[in-house]
Formats: structure tokens, sequence, C-alpha cells
């Protein structure tokens, strides 16, 4: 089932646009910039993926947005791969 899931997200993420990110953050009422949108954005096209396997890579989105953002963000991670790995 996990592959299924990740083969969804790849295909997904291949669409991916910062609008999606601003609609997601908005029906999630986390405030974001758009310079966090495009870092965000940024960061999602280049790790895509691997971000599922290891946690880790976050770390090197912690230092290009605000805090309570990260925060946020670390949250929204790990519910979502409960739910769905």
């Amino acid at each position: 089932m996990i592959i299924i899931y990740k083969n969804i997200i790849q295909k997904y993420i291949n669409y991916l646009e910062p609008i999606h990110i601003k609609n997601y953050a908005r029906n999630k009422n986390i405030y974001i910039t758009d310079n966090e949108i495009q870092t965000i954005y940024n960061f999602i096209k280049k790790y895509n993926i691997e971000i599922i396997d290891n946690f880790s890579l976050l770390n090197e989105l912690k230092p290009l947005i605000r805090e309570d953002l990260y925060k946020k963000i670390l949250i929204e991670y790990k519910e979502n791969k409960a739910k769905y790995f």
C-alpha cells in the first residue's frame, strides 16, 4: 500500500504549483508569505518523495522559514505520514 501512496504523491508533485501550497496553507489557517511559499515549493520539488522516508531532510527547511511555520509543517508532516503511511 505504501508504494501506491508514493506513486500517487510522485505524480501529484509533477503537477505541483506554488498556488497549491498557498491554498493548502489557507485551508489549514496557516499564514504564509509569498517568499515562504516559493521556498517550500522549491524544497518539495528538490526532495519530493525522499522526504517521506527521511524526516531529517526537513531540517534543511528550518533556517529558511519562520519558526512558527516550520513547527506547523512538522505537525502536518507527522499527521499525514501517520494517516497514510
